[in-house]
């Protein structure tokens, strides 16, 4: 079985695709990752897992990238000649598809990680986005009939898929990093992380982890934390981790954030960090008050495998993480005052006894070998 793995990131191959990778690997699948040009060939490289380079940006404005990459991609996917071409995102499912449809025999699988920005809100603008990638997504589907993965189940009936369609919940978190005993393993670590972070003992800590668009629900959230501390002795904490993406029109700039933010000393904007795991391992509960339309958010899962019970909006992606608030809240998305109630809610409650119900649903439908098996198995499928 020979595999190509095609992210249109090299660091969300790096994050999200590469233990999967890994996992094929050791299955005794043959896995190639095609990535742009940006600086993560190594760090693959060096796991073992073959990488092509496949042009630079293909998220910027214009069409001569697309063409560009569109040209190198099927040239090279000519030249390999693989069983399988998976395709994750948007630009690579609209365009990998098409090329590979049109210029090789490689069965195609597309992989859709939520619907994104242009989903978020009815305006003129976003409605004419959605008829142009429903669009795109059916006249690839009618032609060349792609295998496709979904993260949750309302993507499938927005985009009104009725064949050859699996959703498998999310990518799994890396269990290597995130897992339940990391807190007591780690623990002088911790401490002194806290003190670094001027985090008092007896003060709670809520933490996001995002990147940094307006969809995500940050603005909202600081919000929300301000009103808190207004209504409490005891201050509470933010943990506000991204990084701004620039390509996107709806990125929040990280010099925007650090002067807001300034003023609230509980409030605290730490931009991109290496160390998620051990920030998560010190806070109490995992906030994202997303009005972006996820797949699965990866932050939420390594939430719940780290054991942390979990705040997030009742929104495609986000809202069957969090069945019948038995693991923490679910709340209207664009809300502050609802931001602030549901702290206020979940800090009465045994937080304890929320995280290991937290664990416990991540393991019985979101973990690596659930995920990753199920699209091994979808592999076997096609070629059978």
């Amino acid at each position: 079985m020979k595999i190509a793995l095609v992210e249109n990131f090299g660091a969300d191959f790096v994050g999200a695709r590469l233990r999967f990778a890994l996992y094929l690997r050791n299955k005794g699948v043959s896995v190639t990752a095609i990535i742009p040009n940006d600086g993560h060939k190594d760090i693959i490289e060096e796991k073992g897992i073959e990488v092509i380079e496949v042009g630079a940006n293909i998220r910027g404005n214009g069409l001569a990238n697309k063409i560009e990459y569109a040209r190198k991609l099927k040239n090279m996917l000519i030249q390999q000649n693989f069983d399988i071409v998976h395709f994750y995102r948007l630009q690579p499912n609209l365009i990998g598809t098409l090329v590979s449809g049109l210029n090789t025999k490689s069965k195609i699988v597309n992989h859709i990680t939520g619907l994104g920005v242009a989903f978020t809100e009815r305006t003129l603008k976003n409605l004419v986005y959605q008829f142009l990638i429903k669009s795109l997504y059916r006249t690839n589907k009618f032609l060349f009939n792609p295998f496709t993965v979904f993260q949750n189940k309302e993507d499938i009936k927005e985009l009104g898929y009725k064949s050859r369609t699996i959703c498998i919940e999310g990518s799994a978190a890396n269990q290597d990093l995130f897992y339940k005993g990391f807190s007591k393993e780690h623990k002088d670590e911790i401490e002194i992380l806290k003190e670094e972070l001027k985090i008092n003992k007896n003060e709670k800590v809520f933490i996001f982890v995002s990147r940094l668009l307006k969809e995500k629900g940050v603005l909202e959230l600081i919000e929300g934390t301000i009103e808190i501390n207004k209504q409490l002795n005891t201050p509470v904490n933010l943990l506000v981790i991204g990084w701004s993406d620039v390509e996107n029109p709806s990125a929040i700039k990280s010099s925007f954030l650090e002067s807001y933010t300034k003023q609230y000393p509980f409030v605290k904007y730490l931009g991109k960090r290496s160390d998620v795991n051990k920030l998560l391992a010190l806070s109490d509960v995992s906030i994202l008050p997303t009005y972006y339309r996820e797949g699965t958010p990866r932050f939420l899962l390594e939430s719940m495998a780290m054991g942390k019970p979990i705040i997030t909006t009742d929104m495609p992606g986000c809202n069957h993480l969090v069945p019948n608030d038995e693991n923490g809240i679910l709340i209207p998305p664009r809300d502050s005052k609802a931001i602030t109630n549901a702290m206020l809610k979940i800090l009465n409650e045994d937080l304890k006894t929320l995280g290991e119900k937290s664990n416990a649903l991540y393991h019985e439908k979101f973990s690596e070998e659930k995920v990753y098996s199920a699209i091994y198995n979808l592999y076997v499928s096609i070629l059978e």
